[in-house]
């Protein structure tokens, strides 16, 4: 029964008319290394709650006066993480029960023995101790996620994402952020910057698949006059406009091989080569990446360089899709609503209770993403002061839609077909690029390209 050294020992608080049996009670508690005081009445007891807030209250339950029952309820106002253990006669067994649909832990009956009493009090002891460690977390928790701008959540999932991210911070570590599309990851670059010492400096964002692989390294790393057709001057790449800042590469798994090779020197040796330049330069800055691809299968593949993945890979988040993590859709549907009720001059309480039980069936593939879009187009074309069932976009709002159909003349160009499952898709998931490229199991690239109107890229 004895604690580690050092461990703060329970305190208990013996309640009993009788002197005699509360002292004996005292000592064989105080014989296990316990605090213990006593009281002789419920009134005097109540008194040393107030005071102390005890771990546990082991009360007679007949007491003239203040009894135990009345003790207990009394007591639970008070502190309500303070167990109470009732003791009772036989003849009061079921009063003591009866007692712990009231909020007692337990009740021991007299005559009692030593191992019952110390076992009853070890078990009330400890399950203070663990709603006191609740509580604490809880309360933890809640100050990480108002610590984390843009971030909304409190399920055990994006709660260890914003602890990661807290402890991340600080250092200029490099960060890979993982994640299905639309989970999120820009706002936890986002985050990781805010809280970072860097936060006052750049922060330069890129999507790698959203530059033609033709430009991406001169984006990236700039170039010298001359150093290719049109180059008419020196220009600045990415890298070199966030030093002393931060980078945040998203869409990681788009860069082509040469362009990985050179990322590696700059997280390797802290130095940029310009297109056409002799001289490389020194920057300091921190690599935040991110990508809904599966790096190692694409290592496997041949198509990433291992070494860069572990050069990246320094600090790791994984961002959980929504359908993980289906606590915090309420959450984050109200947080949306407020935002964009704000932004449109709409005055709007909240959701009904169906509109939200609909938000929470449906799954959301599309992530943080498409409840996002969801909700703000419900808030642009709600008429009422509430958000229901009807203003939400199907299938969410009412049963789902048909699935929609293309159908084409045979002979019809292989290029044509591609070009409109791409834009009718992107049509069905209201622009949605990354969304779309998902559904269509096509890198992301290939429709910017297509809506560039080039060349159909590789798939």
């Amino acid at each position: 029964m004895d604690a580690p050294a050092g461990q703060l020992q329970p305190q208990i608080l013996v309640v009993d008319d009788d002197e005699g049996n509360r002292s004996t009670l005292e000592r064989m508690i105080a014989k296990e290394g316990w605090q213990v005081r006593g009281a002789g009445s419920g009134e005097e007891a109540l008194d040393q709650v107030r005071k102390s807030r005890p771990a546990v209250v082991l009360t007679d339950l007949k007491m003239p006066g203040m009894d135990g029952i009345d003790l207990l309820r009394a007591t639970k106002e008070i502190s309500p993480s303070t167990e109470v253990v009732l003791m009772t006669a036989y003849g009061t067994v079921e009063s003591a029960v009866g007692a712990m649909k009231e909020g007692a832990y337990d009740f021991i009956t007299k005559p009692f023995k030593r191992h019952q009493v110390l076992k009853t009090l070890r078990n009330a002891a400890d399950r203070h101790d663990l709603a006191d460690e609740n509580r604490r977390l809880k309360a933890r928790l809640a100050e990480v996620s108002e610590e984390l701008p843009g971030i909304v959540g409190r399920s055990p999932a994006i709660l260890a994402v914003m602890e990661v991210v807290r402890q991340a911070a600080g250092s200029s570590a490099a960060v890979l952020i993982e994640g299905e599309s639309g989970t999120g990851k820009e706002r936890v670059a986002s985050a990781l910057v805010a809280l970072s010492p860097r936060a006052q400096k750049a922060f330069v964002k890129v999507n790698c698949a959203a530059i033609p692989e033709t430009l991406i390294e001169s984006e990236l790393f700039g170039y010298e006059k001359g150093a290719f057709t049109g180059a008419v001057g020196r220009k600045p790449g990415r890298f070199e406009l966030a030093d002393g800042g931060t980078i945040f590469l998203d869409e990681i798994s788009e860069l082509a091989p040469t362009v990985q090779a050179k990322l590696l020197r700059v997280l390797q040796d802290g130095e940029v080569d310009r297109l056409g330049g002799t001289k490389p330069m020194r920057v300091d800055v921190r690599v935040i990446a991110a990508s809904n691809a599966d790096l190692p299968a694409l290592i496997a593949e041949k198509r990433f360089r291992e070494d860069l993945f572990y050069r990246l890979n320094v600090i790791r988040v994984h961002v959980p899709p929504l359908r993980e993590r289906p606590e915090d859709i309420p959450l984050l549907a109200e947080h949306f609503l407020r935002r964009y009720a704000a932004k449109n001059g709409k005055n709007i309480r909240g959701f009904t209770p169906e509109a939200m039980a609909a938000l929470q069936r449906n799954r959301w593939p599309g992530n943080v993403r498409e409840l996002e879009h969801a909700v703000e187009r419900a808030v642009v074309l709600s008429r009422g002061d509430t958000l229901g069932v009807a203003d939400l976009p199907e299938p969410h709002g009412g049963p789902a839609a048909p699935a929609r159909t293309l159908a084409f003349p045979v002979g019809t160009p292989l290029a044509e077909i591609k070009r409109k499952a791409i834009l009718e898709t992107l049509k069905h998931v209201g622009g949605d690029k990354e969304l779309a490229a998902r559904l269509l199991k096509i890198a992301s690239r290939t429709i910017y390209r297509q809506l560039e109107g080039g060349e159909d890229g590789e798939t």
